[in-house]
């Protein structure tokens, strides 16, 4: 039943993607509530199948590969709902959903390849509960972050073109999309930040390498932050810096 809510949530996101795409090419699409429902019902549908993984395994369902890409994905979805109306009700969701799809499609191979099994804990740790739950929920600030910054790059561009073209007019505003970025990394930092400190009081002290490769991400991302803040470079660096630094957080997922 797990797998048919993560089926069900995939073919979700890509209805609204595809549906996003068919309007925008026909001149039809206007920011409205339909990719907003449609995101939500998917969001729904992984709720339902993290329900039953944490029922399966009685612990939060980041037992395996699978189940931490899902986690992230719904993450994402989370990060979607809570920023502003206008953020919402934009060709963001039409960004966001194949990243959700590619998301899910990465967990249902792995759940092929590797059938779940339960993995309950003799002792329940809330430390590595929290450590492993806040981490994931920073990627999935990340991500939006990334995505708001490629977004931010096509806006920039079509702009700076003195043509733009139906895309730019579904897109937020520069500055709007500047302000999200700068959120979204803030939102991520902190809560890594909570996830690295939750390790120190874990009963059982994460490796080495765990603890470097987290610190790495962390301190990637209080640099950016910081670099922004306190020198004001332009927000077209902010964008390139958020992407590169997600793409160094992927790499180093199945470490951490």
């Amino acid at each position: 039943m797990d797998l048919i809510f993560l089926i069900l949530s995939t073919l979700v996101f890509l209805g609204g993607f595809v549906f996003s795409v068919t309007t925008l090419r026909s001149g039809k699409y206007h920011p409205g509530y339909t990719n907003l429902i449609l995101i939500g019902v998917g969001f729904l549908f992984q709720c339902g199948f993290l329900y039953l993984r944490g029922q399966l395994h009685g612990r939060c369902p980041i037992t395996d590969g699978a189940e931490v890409l899902v986690f992230i994905a719904w993450s994402l979805a989370i990060m979607y709902f809570g920023l502003g109306r206008a953020f919402r009700l934009s060709l963001v969701g039409a960004f966001t959903e194949p990243i959700l799809v590619i998301l899910h499609l990465a967990a249902l191979i792995l759940n092929l390849a590797n059938p779940v099994v339960a993995r309950p804990l003799d002792s329940m740790d809330p430390w590595l509960e929290m450590h492993a739950a806040m981490s994931l929920l920073a990627y999935g600030a990340f991500a939006l972050a990334a995505i708001s910054g490629v977004m931010f790059l096509i806006q920039n561009r079509q702009l700076k073109s003195g043509s733009p073209g139906k895309l730019s007019f579904n897109l937020p505003p520069i500055q709007y999309l500047t302000d999200a970025l700068v959120r979204l990394v803030g939102i991520g930092l902190l809560l890594l930040t909570i996830g690295v400190v939750s390790a120190f009081f874990m009963d059982k002290a994460p490796s080495r390498l765990h603890l470097s490769v987290s610190g790495g991400v962390w301190f990637l991302y209080l640099a950016v932050l910081s670099y922004h803040l306190i020198k004001r470079p332009p927000a077209k660096w902010l964008s390139i810096a958020s992407l590169i630094a997600f793409a160094f957080a992927l790499l180093t997922l199945s470490v951490i």
